[in-house]
């Protein structure tokens, strides 16, 4: 497999001699199999580990243990704990979203610091397969068909050309030492769904399913490229003005829709306002996408911006606050009198110290009287907020949580209730 390996990475041109690489490796047989391999090739490499802290004492272990096989082998090691459960909360997305997020932001980082050039991840062939399957599942464009790329930016797969078996058996032969995660059997994880129920049934279907797969992979490869070389020349008709960009409705085909689909979603633009977008039936409505983007709809064009507000800044109360806000502070006996400009807020369930932030994709709230949780972005949709009221509206928050949109609605989870002992009462003079 060694030669294997060596040959995928020179015939993809993944690792050159000038070359230091940052290996992940969570202990799992995958990626210690990339570590052996890449050492054993003699490539300048140092390690990564991640300690999600989601498994207790398991993940003490696996700590320990890559750290021992580094110290074994004289590899410059790294770790760092992230309170990963915590940060999926506050966010609002999955702990495995989380995680990836984490782990790259962490990986780019390190590459800075030490002076590396590439980070190797251990995917393998049963991971393309499985990553296919499940973009096919969940609705997918061309690039979820081809599945994941040998590299992207500085990021190397030098395992896509190896199966889950292969690597199987050079552990075995080798006997190299592994740490197994209970959670790869689990089922209540759709990727284990489809790793242990659906890739076995297509094996028997296709004894040769990865190299079908494989086949597959390069014919689309050759079709995204042509399509990127026609994207291409289809951005530099776009008209520039003042920083943005105009998109004439007369440019809006249906051979362009997929070139106007990949432009929005570049954008950070989500799926649901890209149709909304491109069905040129809202005039004088706005999308926002990330980064500040903003696409604004006219009767016969679209103009796509970046807002030229500043970056996201924040002000604690303590300082001068670029809005005038009066806060108090009582014990019990306040009288409620609902008004847009005034929120009474449970000072007992506040974390950290009260600032006020503008806002920005992604947050949400759960309204006072509600209790489900709602975008920020669809309240303002809700309520008809115009664009310039968007660029307006200031959000009180607390160290985790929006408190109180400010002059609107407050968040129920800071509701007055029997058992409050200090409010807050904040008021927008």
């Amino acid at each position: 497999m060694l030669d294997k390996v060596n040959d995928f990475i020179k015939s993809e041109g993944l690792i050159d001699d000038s070359d230091k690489i940052l290996i992940a490796v969570s202990g799992g047989r995958d990626s210690i199999v990339l570590l052996m391999l890449l050492h054993n090739l003699k490539i300048s490499i140092e390690v990564a580990h991640c300690n999600y802290q989601l498994r207790g004492e398991e993940s003490e272990a696996d700590q320990n243990f890559v750290r021992g096989l580094c110290l074994k082998f004289r590899i410059p090691f790294h770790t760092k704990k992230f309170e990963t459960v915590n940060a999926a909360k506050n966010e609002g997305i999955s702990i495995q979203m989380k995680a990836r997020d984490l782990r790259y932001s962490w990986f780019h980082q390190l590459v800075k610091e030490r002076g590396l050039t590439k980070i190797a991840t251990a995917h393998h062939l049963d991971d393309q397969l499985e990553t296919i399957l499940i973009n096919l599942t969940r609705g997918t464009g061309l690039k979820g068909l081809r599945g994941m790329k040998v590299k992207r930016d500085n990021i190397i797969r030098p395992l896509l050309c190896v199966s889950r078996d292969e690597i199987n058996d050079f552990i075995y032969a080798n006997h190299i030492p592994f740490r197994e995660d209970c959670s790869n059997a689990s089922g209540k994880y759709f990727r284990n769904k489809i790793r242990h129920q659906i890739i076995p049934i297509l094996k028997e279907i296709n004894p040769s399913l990865f190299q079908a797969i494989n086949n597959s992979t390069k014919r689309l490869k050759a079709v995204e490229d042509n399509w990127e070389e026609q994207y291409e020349i289809w951005k530099s008709t776009l008209k520039k003005i003042d920083g943005g960009l105009i998109i004439s409705l007369s440019q809006i085909q249906k051979s362009t829709i997929t070139f106007l689909q990949q432009f929005f979603r570049s954008k950070g633009f989500s799926y649901p306002d890209i149709e909304s977008i491109i069905s040129t039936k809202y005039k004088g409505k706005s999308f926002y996408g990330k980064d500040r983007w903003k696409v604004v709809t006219a009767s016969n064009q679209l103009e796509i911006f970046q807002s030229k507000q500043s970056e996201i800044r924040e002000y604690y109360l303590d300082e001068e606050l670029p809005i005038d806000l009066k806060i108090e502070c009582f014990e019990n006996g306040v009288t409620l009198q609902p008004n847009g400009n005034k929120a009474y807020i449970n000072a007992d369930k506040v974390q950290g110290k009260l600032r006020i932030r503008k806002w920005k994709q992604g947050d949400w709230f759960i309204p006072l009287g509600m209790n489900g949780k709602q975008k920020i972005s669809d309240y303002f949709i809700n309520n008809r907020f115009s664009l310039k009221d968007k660029e307006d509206v200031w959000l009180l928050c607390d160290a985790e949580k929006v408190v109180w949109i400010i002059g609107h609605r407050s968040d129920n989870r800071y509701r007055i209730d029997a058992g409050t002992k200090n409010i807050y009462v904040i008021s927008l003079q």
